[in-house]
Formats: structure tokens, C-alpha cells, sequence
């Protein structure tokens, strides 16, 4: 199992495109993810509206767990994927 921290960047913070694309993602790897905040519950990488329950706006920092096979590409992706300012970029 590893963790990574990263601050979204996203503009429009974590909406439902941008859930859409890391669930499109972590379902396509062999790893269990999931991301919290500091301020919400543990949610599934797999599920748009678990995603969505974050509430993580522009500024937020995030923990992502990953725990597989593939564990380190989903963490690699992730850090990419939040690093950028509209959140596409690296999909």
C-alpha cells in the first residue's frame, strides 16, 4: 500500500468530469484506490458519486491510497491529473 498528497488544481475543483476521468482510470488498474481530505470521510476511486462527496474545490489537498499491483501508475496518474489547471491534460 502506498499514499501520495496532492492539491487539486482544477479550477472548478473535483466536479463530475473530472471524477468521471480518475474512475475511468483506477478502473482500468489492478488497485484498490481511495482519496480523503482532512476534512471529509475516505472515498472509493471507483465511484463517481463518492468522488463527488468530497467537496474538494481549487486548493484542496488530497491523500490517495492505492494498494495493488499497479498501485504506483495510479498514484503517478493522480499526481499528474490534479497537478494541472483544468484537470485533462494528462488523461
Amino acid at each position: 500500500m502506498k499514499t501520495r498528497s496532492m492539491v487539486v488544481q482544477c479550477e472548478h475543483g473535483l466536479h463530475a468530469r473530472v471524477a468521471a476521468q480518475v474512475v475511468k482510470r483506477v478502473q482500468a488498474c489492478d488497485a484498490t484506490v481511495h482519496i480523503c481530505c482532512a476534512t471529509c470521510s475516505r472515498a472509493n476511486a471507483c465511484s463517481i458519486l463518492a468522488l463527488l462527496t468530497l467537496g474538494a474545490v481549487a486548493g484542496t489537498r488530497l491523500e490517495v491510497v492505492a494498494e495493488g499491483q499497479d498501485e504506483d501508475v495510479v498514484l503517478d496518474f493522480h499526481v499528474r491529473y490534479f497537478d494541472t489547471t483544468d484537470g485533462q491534460r494528462h488523461v
